[in-house]
This record gives structure tokens, sequence and C-alpha cells, in this order.
């Protein structure tokens, strides 16, 4: 999926376009360690992560993105076996990828593991909810560490020019999960829940499994005490909070990505079913914590901008507001922006080709946010997002389209009168008439795959013309 880009040349800008050609990878570096869960937290782990940054580059005040893997807390080798998944941790295609992405647009990215481990199998209700909200935790945990460490690695000769004060932490799916606790589970009364509660009290008890920095208890180690774990931006691709009650105003801002039909992480509020359809817990996906994180306030910081907008939300035939920070990817589910090296029955159509055109549209909506958010909060929409022809400005995206296609004209014009769709053929395949608005969908759910040319009138009688991909 790919988002609008210039038909006019324009600067390359550093952090919002891939400046850097070349992109050098540190691999298996020890962040940190910790007690596991599979040797009954009585051996340390040794914690790593590979670090990506752009060759040659000799710049000592870096953004860091973090960037946890998915894999619902089970090892490699179990999810393979049992049940025939074939991720790979910290180095999966998704988390490669991105993370060249960030380095060649001159940020320093990391691909990190954290500790896995819960009873999946368990037949147990009760345990498997416990020890699944016990597993986001200790990764939680895990990633807050990693922060401290490139904070201790900063006072200790700067290794990769990093500027500590300017920290993204994300993560794909139970990554993701992760990260997003890191940013809003900060108050013990907050697992005071019946769901986060059992038979022995609550699933989460300090005094055993450390405090949210990941500090003290039995099941812990301390790593890099005497250093923040804070960071600036959480970007959630495809994970969810474990109770919408976690988000309070003053917690830092959201970027999420979800599939509308993701069953295994709902995208609304639903049960987490193991891939056996065990049910597990009930967690909020994207399409329920971002409202949440909009209307407290979380993510005024990216306002005002004339960024790329998410297209609204489409849920069981209800339309809903597009809200700042979040994209719905309409009618995908687990990881679209993912593929696998064997087939994979929750993502079974995954290519590398495809799964490419969803990090486009990752990419293209999240450099603009984290520049405004790390660079210049004075930013309010890069030169080249729309698109200059026929003295129009405009933006369409996603591009390719699969469902519906945003057409959006900057505001200083005048709104827009109609559109239209022509195929190769020159045949007027969809039309939308009296549209006198400065955003408007065009339904393309119909369409076969191709090209088409979008044509635009405004009601000043100005024209311009665009080229865009139907493929789903």
């Amino acid at each position: 999926m790919l988002l609008a880009t210039a038909m006019v040349t324009k600067a390359q800008t550093r952090y919002l376009d891939e400046v850097f050609s070349d992109v050098t990878i540190d691999t298996t570096i020890q962040y940190g360690e910790n007690y596991e869960f599979f040797t009954g937290f009585q051996q340390l782990k040794p914690l790593v992560m590979d670090v990506y940054y752009p060759t040659g580059d000799t710049a000592t005040n870096r953004p860091v993105v973090l960037l946890s893997h998915n894999g619902s807390f089970l090892p490699e080798a179990l999810t393979a076996q049992a049940l025939g998944f074939c991720f790979k941790g910290r180095r999966d295609s998704s988390m490669v990828e991105l993370c060249k992405r960030f380095a060649r647009r001159g940020y320093v990215a990391i691909s990190f593991d954290y500790r896995l481990g819960w009873n999946a199998t368990s037949s147990d209700p009760e345990v498997r909810a416990k020890t699944i909200i016990q597993a986001v935790y200790r990764a939680m945990q895990d990633s807050k560490g990693l922060i401290r460490y490139l904070r201790s690695t900063h006072t200790n000769g700067n290794q990769w020019g990093i500027d500590p004060s300017k920290i993204v932490l994300g993560g794909s799916n139970s990554g993701a999960y992760a990260a997003l606790a890191a940013n809003s589970l900060n108050d013990t009364t907050e697992l005071n829940q019946s769901k986060f509660v059992g038979t022995g009290g609550r699933f989460i008890q300090q005094d055993t499994i450390g405090d949210f920095e990941g500090f003290g208890g039995l099941q812990n180690h301390d790593n890099y005490t005497g250093f923040s774990s804070a960071y600036n931006v959480t970007l959630a691709l495809g994970g969810a909070v474990g109770d919408t009650s976690w988000i309070q105003a003053g917690e830092g801002p959201v970027i999420a990505f979800h599939g509308s039909n993701e069953t295994l992480t709902p995208y609304n509020t639903g049960i987490v079913v193991t891939s056996t359809g065990q049910p597990v817990i009930e967690v909020s996906g994207a399409g329920d914590f971002m409202p949440v994180y909009n209307r407290l306030g979380c993510n005024n910081s990216f306002s005002p901008n004339n960024f790329p907008e998410g297209p609204a939300n489409r849920q069981n035939s209800v339309f809903t507001q597009s809200y700042e920070g979040l994209y719905p990817f309409h009618g995908q589910s687990f990881e679209p922006w993912n593929w696998y090296s064997c087939s994979l029955s929750i993502n079974p159509f995954a290519t590398k080709a495809k799964a490419n055109l969803y990090i486009d549209t990752i990419m293209d909506y999240t450099a603009p946010r984290l520049y405004k958010q790390l660079i210049d909060n004075s930013y309010e929409g890069p030169t080249g997002i729309f698109e200059a022809k026929n003295d129009i400005s405009m933006s369409v995206y996603p591009n390719p389209a699969n469902n519906y296609l945003t057409v959006k004209v900057a505001g200083e014009q005048k709104p827009m009168a109609s559109l239209q769709l022509v195929d190769i053929t020159g045949r007027v395949v969809s039309e939308v008439k009296d549209v006198d608005a400065y955003t408007t969908s065009v339904n393309v759910a119909e369409l076969v795959n191709g090209i088409y040319t979008l044509n635009v009138k405004l009601t000043d009688g100005n024209t311009a013309a665009r080229r865009i991909a139907v493929h789903k």
C-alpha cells in the first residue's frame, strides 16, 4: 500500500526521505540479561539486539527506533514444531525491512529480542490468562531495560551516535503489546480489574515479577539502574492494550496500524484466542484504544498537520471518523506488512512484494509524524506529500488501493466538485458528483486490479489528474 508521493521533484530531507543508500548492521549485541520462564526463572538469559544505521554517517545525535518482533511470546522452535509457523524473532522479515528503511532515513534502528514464555496449551483458562499478561509485562520490562542500556552507551562513548532524548518504542503484534504496555501500564490500580485477578490474587505481583520499570522482584534482574527508561513515541503494528482504562491523559503519543479483519488480536475489543482456538483474555485493539488516546489529547502533539490520514474506519458497514495516529488496513487480517519463508495459515497469501506495499504506507504515514515529534514541532507537512499539477495540491492514498481511495486537496484551494476514475481504455468506471468537500472517499472495491486515471475537478473549474492502482 503506497501513500501519495510527489509528482514534482523535491529536496530530500533526512528522517523524512531515504537519504542514505547503504545500511550497516551490528548483530547479536547483548543489551542485558534476565531470568526466563522456561528455566523456572532460575537462569539468566542474554537479551540481544541487531543495530541498523546509515553507512558512512557521522551524525552523533540520531533518533532511535526500537522494534520488537511477533511470535505469540513463544520461542521460534516451539511455534515452528507445534504450530507450523515460521517466525524469525528479531530477524523476522518485516522487522529487518523496517529497520533498514528507518536507517536509510538517518535513524538508528534496533530490532531486539525479549523474554518469551507462557502456558499457551494449559487447559485452565486462568493459567492461560495469567501467564500471557505476565509475558507481556516481562517483555515491557525488557524493552525499558534496552532504553536504559542505550542511555548508558551514550554516556560511555556513544558507540552508535544516538540522541537519548529521541526514542521511539514499537513492535509488531506481540512486540506491539509490550510497547503499548510500556506507554500506558504505570499504575498498580490498573491491574485490579477482575480479568487481571485470579484465585491467587492479582496476576502481576510486583514483589515476584518486578515493578513497571523492570526493577526488583524474585524473577527479575535489574538492568542499568540509574538511567531513565522514558521514551517519546509508541509505534504499534497490530498490537492491543490489556484494557483501555490503562490509558490516561499525559501519556505519550501513539501511531498504530491494524488489519480490521484480524482475529488473533482483535481490531476492536474482544477475546484473544490461541492458534488452536482457545480463549485467553479480553484486550482492546487499535480500533478501540486509538479513540481513547485521541479523546484524552495524547496525540495532540501531532497536530496541526497536513499529513496523510488513515482511511475512515469501516466496521460492519458502520463508518466512523479517522483518528489521528491510526491507520486501519481495511479487509486485512494478521500482519499484512509481513512475509514468511513457509506457508502460514494465519496469513496464507503473504508475499514479499505485497508486504512491501504495506510497509510503504507504514513509512509514509509514520515518517512525517516522527519528524514533527522528534525533529521540528513546527513542521506541518512535507513538501512532497501533495502532488502539484495544474496548480492543485492534492494527496491520494492508499495507492495501491483495495477498498476505498481517499482524495484530499489542500485547504487554501476551492473544494472538489467531482471525481472520475478512468480505465486504460478511456472508459469511466466510477464517478462522484456534487462532492463539495476537501476530502472524500471513492469506493474501488468492485474494480478489477489495474491502473486507472483519477480526474479531479474543483468548484472553481481547476482540474488535475493522477494515476492510481487498484490491487486486492
